[in-house]
């Protein structure tokens, strides 16, 4: 320092300083002031030159982007390795790699990553093809053997479990699972209507009426083309429309059969009267009409054709005037040993004091009873008890009935033509 520097210069001159100790408070006065001075002074001693330090020169704006874009160039290329060895390590996480893939094409586009980027999507966007119609077939094998089986329900519920989390949405496979989606619900709705049809086209069939049958067969939707059920419902109508042309051509035949009409007087001549009290006077013919009134304790009946009848059709208006119901014996058989022939009843209900225009039919081996006003049944369609007979209007006690308009046609034994009482028993001993 400049004050220790004077200060040795002052030592080194060899004088000596005796100090009176009077005199020490003027010396150290002395002695700051002088410190003073040497403090103010510039110093005795040279000042030291500065330092130079080099500076590196500034760096021009295409320097820079330059070394920005090889900062990007390397930071894409590590993101590109790191999904790469990825797809490597997990290939199931296909979906994600997928995401990560188009990010970086959209960041490294116009540059040589992009396109081994692009090479490396497209081999992801394949392995999802891949296994989509892996899980698609799989799924397939199992539904067709469900719906093989007649349980289309529950095709449907394992259909519901393909692609749960939508990774397969933009795939062929999804385009498949939606036809067979389709094709399942088809199915089970062709296999309802099926039944609802057929179900009620049997129907029709077991009441002879053949033309509504296959017409209801016919709207059958064409939609069930490719279906089982459609098949079998083409065929139904074949078999169907064999039935009709000879159902119709033996309703031709019968149409051409002429209704007889059944004249009413007063001997009741065209009818069998009976009554299980031979005093009693039970029916009786009124203005052209029959009138019968049981008054008599026991059953009474009017019979109408003949015990050889075996098909036929009988139409009369008939009016309960008092009673529950209206009775009928359809077909008749005599119980062996007794002699008394037992009848086939069959009854419905009817307002009093209304006339009914009914017909009874026993054709193919069914009976029928129709109303010809509403053309409803009066009662189930039935196999009767005995093969063959006319009917009998039945009154119990205290009943009462009329009839007018009767009028029948036979269809078998033709008329004219007796029956041959052993022809069933030629025919099962040949």
């Amino acid at each position: 320092m400049l004050g220790v520097e004077c200060e040795s210069s002052l030592k080194g001159s060899g004088a000596e300083m005796k100090v009176d100790p009077t005199d020490r408070p003027k010396i150290l006065i002395a002695m700051l002031l002088v410190g003073t001075v040497l403090v103010g002074a510039s110093g005795c001693s040279k000042p030291e030159a500065p330092v130079e330090t080099e500076t590196a020169p500034r760096k021009t704006a295409e320097e820079r982007a330059q070394e920005q874009k090889q900062f990007d160039k390397e930071r894409l290329e590590k993101r590109f390795q790191g999904i790469s060895k990825a797809v490597r390590t997990h290939p199931d996480r296909f979906d994600e790699w997928i995401s990560h893939l188009e990010d970086l094409i959209y960041a490294s586009e116009g540059t040589t990553i992009e396109i081994r980027a692009k090479k490396l999507l497209e081999e992801q966007f394949q392995f999802r093809e891949n296994e989509g119609q892996k899980s698609l077939d799989q799924m397939t094998a199992r539904v067709e053997a469900l719906v093989a089986e007649g349980d289309p329900l529950a095709a449907e519920n394992i259909l519901e479990r393909f692609d749960p989390d939508g990774i397969y949405q933009k795939t062929a496979s999804y385009k498949g699972w939606q036809d067979l989606k389709k094709k399942v619900a088809m199915r089970q709705a062709a296999e309802v209507d099926f039944d609802r049809i057929t179900r009620r086209a049997r129907a029709y069939r077991r009441q002879e009426e053949l033309a509504q049958a296959i017409g209801l067969l016919e709207s059958f939707s064409n939609d069930y083309k490719d279906t089982e059920e459609y098949a079998e419902i083409v065929e139904t109508i074949r078999e169907y429309l064999v039935e009709y042309e000879v159902a119709r051509a033996a309703i031709t035949e019968q149409l051409a059969i002429e209704w007889i009409d059944l004249e009413v007087d007063q001997y009741l001549s065209s009818f069998r009267a009976a009554a299980s009290d031979p005093d009693a006077t039970v029916w009786t013919a009124e203005d052209g009409e029959v009138v019968g009134n049981n008054t008599s304790s026991g059953l009474a009946q009017l019979e109408i054709g003949d015990d050889l009848w075996e098909e036929y059709s009988v139409e009369m208006e008939i009016q309960l005037v008092s009673g529950d119901q209206i009775n009928l014996g359809i077909t008749a058989g005599v119980r062996p040993g007794a002699g008394i022939k037992n009848y086939d009843v069959h009854g419905f209900e009817s307002e009093e004091e209304e006339w009914l225009r009914i017909r009874i039919e026993l054709k193919e081996g069914l009976i029928r009873l129709t109303d010809l006003d509403s053309l409803e049944r009066l009662d189930d369609d039935m196999r009767p008890y005995f093969p063959a007979g006319g009917i009998a209007v039945l009154l119990r006690p205290d009943e009462s009935i009329r009839l007018r308009n009767v009028r029948y046609k036979v269809f078998r034994p033709v008329p004219g033509e007796e029956p041959d009482p052993d022809g069933a028993e030629a025919e099962s001993e040949g």
